[in-house]
Protein backbone atom coordinates (compact mmCIF):
# COMPACT_ATOMS: atom_id res chain seq x y z
CA UNK A 1 0.00 0.00 0.00
CA UNK A 2 1.47 3.51 -0.82
CA UNK A 3 0.68 5.64 2.45
CA UNK A 4 0.77 8.43 0.76
CA UNK A 5 -2.49 7.53 -1.66
CA UNK A 6 -3.81 7.75 1.40
CA UNK A 7 -2.60 10.76 3.33
CA UNK A 8 -3.15 12.19 -0.62
CA UNK A 9 -6.69 11.22 -0.80
CA UNK A 10 -7.88 12.52 2.85
CA UNK A 11 -6.23 15.61 2.52
CA UNK A 12 -8.38 15.86 -0.80
CA UNK A 13 -11.59 15.32 1.32
CA UNK A 14 -10.61 17.69 3.88
CA UNK A 15 -9.86 20.44 1.35
CA UNK A 16 -13.36 19.53 -0.71
CA UNK A 17 -15.84 19.60 2.49
CA UNK A 18 -18.05 22.22 2.46
CA UNK A 19 -18.97 23.91 5.58
CA UNK A 20 -22.98 22.93 5.17
CA UNK A 21 -24.61 19.82 4.49
CA UNK A 22 -26.63 21.82 2.04
CA UNK A 23 -23.62 22.57 0.10
CA UNK A 24 -22.53 19.33 0.70
CA UNK A 25 -25.87 17.62 -1.01
CA UNK A 26 -25.35 20.31 -4.25
CA UNK A 27 -21.20 19.51 -5.01
CA UNK A 28 -22.70 16.96 -7.86
CA UNK A 29 -19.40 15.57 -9.05
CA UNK A 30 -17.41 16.87 -6.57
CA UNK A 31 -19.65 15.02 -3.91
CA UNK A 32 -19.01 11.96 -6.26
CA UNK A 33 -15.19 12.50 -6.01
CA UNK A 34 -15.15 12.94 -2.46
CA UNK A 35 -16.72 9.50 -1.86
CA UNK A 36 -14.10 7.90 -4.49
CA UNK A 37 -11.64 8.98 -2.23
CA UNK A 38 -13.01 7.78 0.91
CA UNK A 39 -13.79 4.73 -1.21
CA UNK A 40 -10.37 4.25 -2.59
CA UNK A 41 -8.30 5.35 0.93
CA UNK A 42 -10.62 2.09 3.21
CA UNK A 43 -9.80 0.13 -0.24
CA UNK A 44 -6.39 0.47 0.18
CA UNK A 45 -6.31 0.09 4.31
CA UNK A 46 -8.60 -3.15 4.06
CA UNK A 47 -5.80 -4.53 1.39
CA UNK A 48 -2.86 -3.33 3.48
CA UNK A 49 -4.72 -5.38 6.87
CA UNK A 50 -4.83 -8.19 4.24
CA UNK A 51 -1.43 -8.60 3.43
CA UNK A 52 -0.56 -8.28 7.10
CA UNK A 53 -3.18 -11.10 7.98
CA UNK A 54 -1.30 -13.36 5.60
CA UNK A 55 2.25 -12.62 6.64
CA UNK A 56 0.74 -13.73 9.71
CA UNK A 57 -0.56 -16.83 8.36
CA UNK A 58 -4.17 -15.77 8.21
CA UNK A 59 -6.17 -17.48 5.30
CA UNK A 60 -9.22 -15.35 5.20
CA UNK A 61 -11.73 -15.55 1.85
CA UNK A 62 -13.70 -12.24 3.21
CA UNK A 63 -12.53 -8.82 4.64
CA UNK A 64 -14.78 -9.37 7.16
CA UNK A 65 -13.47 -12.80 7.90
CA UNK A 66 -9.26 -10.92 8.03
CA UNK A 67 -10.49 -8.15 10.22
CA UNK A 68 -11.83 -11.15 12.99
CA UNK A 69 -8.51 -13.63 12.31
CA UNK A 70 -6.37 -9.97 13.11
CA UNK A 71 -8.05 -9.52 16.28
CA UNK A 72 -8.19 -12.63 17.26
CA UNK A 73 -4.40 -13.47 17.20
CA UNK A 74 -4.08 -9.94 19.22
CA UNK A 75 -2.46 -8.37 15.96
CA UNK A 76 -5.53 -5.60 15.51
CA UNK A 77 -6.99 -4.70 18.63
CA UNK A 78 -10.44 -4.54 19.19
CA UNK A 79 -11.12 -1.00 18.89
CA UNK A 80 -9.61 -1.28 15.76
CA UNK A 81 -11.13 -3.97 14.50
CA UNK A 82 -14.27 -2.31 14.68
CA UNK A 83 -13.09 0.54 13.25
CA UNK A 84 -12.13 -1.47 10.07
CA UNK A 85 -15.17 -3.48 9.67
CA UNK A 86 -17.26 -0.19 10.21
CA UNK A 87 -15.33 0.60 6.95
CA UNK A 88 -15.46 -2.32 5.58
CA UNK A 89 -19.64 -1.94 5.98
CA UNK A 90 -18.97 1.63 4.37
CA UNK A 91 -16.94 0.60 1.54
CA UNK A 92 -19.68 -2.19 0.45
CA UNK A 93 -22.33 0.81 0.33
CA UNK A 94 -20.20 3.06 -1.61
CA UNK A 95 -19.57 0.50 -4.36
CA UNK A 96 -22.38 -1.73 -4.12
CA UNK A 97 -25.72 0.17 -2.67
CA UNK A 98 -24.38 4.04 -3.66
CA UNK A 99 -27.76 4.56 -4.09
CA UNK A 100 -28.38 4.12 -0.44
CA UNK A 101 -25.99 6.84 0.77
CA UNK A 102 -27.21 9.62 2.99
CA UNK A 103 -25.05 12.99 2.29
CA UNK A 104 -26.58 14.79 5.35
CA UNK A 105 -25.22 11.89 7.28
CA UNK A 106 -22.32 11.71 5.26
CA UNK A 107 -21.91 14.86 6.17
CA UNK A 108 -21.83 14.97 9.66
CA UNK A 109 -19.94 11.88 10.16
CA UNK A 110 -17.30 12.67 7.40
CA UNK A 111 -14.85 13.72 10.30
CA UNK A 112 -15.60 9.98 11.77
CA UNK A 113 -14.86 8.35 8.53
CA UNK A 114 -11.66 10.29 8.21
CA UNK A 115 -10.66 9.73 11.50
CA UNK A 116 -11.58 5.56 11.31
CA UNK A 117 -8.82 5.60 8.37
CA UNK A 118 -6.17 7.52 9.70
CA UNK A 119 -6.60 5.52 13.35
CA UNK A 120 -5.87 2.34 10.91
CA UNK A 121 -3.27 3.89 8.53
CA UNK A 122 -1.00 4.62 12.45
CA UNK A 123 -1.67 0.97 13.35
CA UNK A 124 -0.29 0.17 9.51
CA UNK A 125 2.68 2.46 9.84
CA UNK A 126 3.71 0.80 12.84
CA UNK A 127 2.79 -2.63 11.70
CA UNK A 128 5.08 -2.40 8.17
CA UNK A 129 7.70 0.44 9.47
Amino acid sequence: MSIEYVEESLNLVRSSMPSTAEEFENLGLLKDGIYKRLEFSIQLILDTLSAIGRKNGIIAVSYADMIAGLKERGILPEELAEKASFLKDLREILIYDYDLMDDGIAFRNMDEYLEHIESLLNFIRGAVG
